[in-house]
């Protein structure tokens, strides 16, 4: 199949500044090393975006979520996450604002981590960056030709869903698929997967990756690498995300809630952009649930802009931070 593109109605798109932090965005800035922001996000969201260029370690790492006035992620009856800024009938305009909002992030990063139950739950939706104009600057502004490599992450793949219409995309639309998963994920996918793969792994330490040569992501659109990191059943989130960095990826935006967790607790997560639709939804569906924290440590946020779209959206770039409290 091929994608699809559209282009969001900008009429009633700006979101309207009511913070920005000029000490946080000039540290975010200088860290950018002069990267440049898309147009659309100087002229419709509350601040140009621009990220820190990473270390070696890893790539640098936000995420995007749109959560409930009560910080609910979804409805009990319904697990689809968009359905919270879709079903805010008082400001429809917001709910696209907030799309918008996560197409912005896709333009700007190079890969895009996904979780397999979000393909199981959503069984026709592929993550890539939709809006038009959008994935114009990103080729014209970042100079980045392909779609954001998008990035599935299981622990032992037996909950990916192989005929996902991800997996389906013409090659000449260069969106590249990558698994990311456990040397059992592995074993499983060379039984289970109608797919071409080409293996990426085992890993264990940063020599072996450091050694190895790694599958190149603009070529074979067609074949899906699968990076096996860790042992048994469990993968190496750390190890994974060097090997992501090795690959040339600088920023990734993580689509998948229960990983930002993950992420979160291995103090890798560097910036969510949490957005608000004033609705009420109620029961458990909460971001972190299974990781709970420690009041002796815990992430904190530090707030870089806050802006409002009407009465019904807030938009909020949060920095993450990760330093302990001090006991005495």
């Amino acid at each position: 199949m091929r994608l699809s593109y559209f282009q969001t109605p900008k009429d009633d798109l700006k979101i309207r500044e009511l913070y920005r932090s000029p000490d946080l965005l000039e540290e975010l800035e200088q860290a950018s090393q002069g990267a440049k922001s898309l147009p659309d996000a100087g002229a419709y969201y509350t601040t140009p975006v621009v990220f820190p260029k990473p270390g070696s370690d890893r790539p640098y790492i936000v995420s995007s979520i749109v959560l409930s006035a009560d910080g609910k992620m979804a409805f009990m009856d319904n697990m689809q996450g968009p359905l919270i800024a879709k079903c805010n009938y008082l400001d429809p305009a917001g709910g696209a604002g907030d799309f918008w909002c996560l197409n912005l992030l896709r333009a700007s990063a190079d890969g895009l981590i996904v979780g397999a139950n979000t393909l199981q739950n959503e069984p026709n939706y592929i993550n890539y960056c939709m809006d038009e104009d959008l994935f114009r600057q990103r080729q014209e502004v970042l100079g980045k030709r392909d779609q954001p490599c998008e990035i599935l992450v299981s622990l032992d793949s037996t909950d990916i869903p192989f005929e996902h219409i991800a997996f389906q995309v013409d090659p000449a639309d260069r969106l590249k698929n990558i698994i990311a998963t456990s040397p059992a994920g592995w074993d499983y996918i060379q039984k289970n997967s109608p797919l071409k793969h080409v293996l990426a792994g085992g890993f264990t330490v940063r020599e072996q990756v450091d050694a190895a040569e790694l599958p190149a992501l603009d070529r074979d659109f067609d074949t899906v690498p699968v990076i096996v990191t860790g042992t048994g059943n469990q993968p190496d989130m750390k190890l994974m995300l060097y090997v992501l960095r090795r690959l040339g990826m600088e920023t990734i935006c993580a689509e998948a809630p229960s990983y930002c967790g993950a992420l979160m607790e291995n103090g890798c997560l560097d910036e969510y952009f949490i957005n608000y639709s004033m609705v009420y939804v109620g029961g458990a569906m909460s971001p972190g649930a299974a990781f709970p924290k420690s009041w002796k440590n815990h992430p904190h946020a530090e707030l870089v802009s806050v802006g409002i779209h009407r009465r019904n959206f807030l938009f909020t770039r949060q920095k993450i931070r990760y330093d302990a409290i001090d006991e005495s």
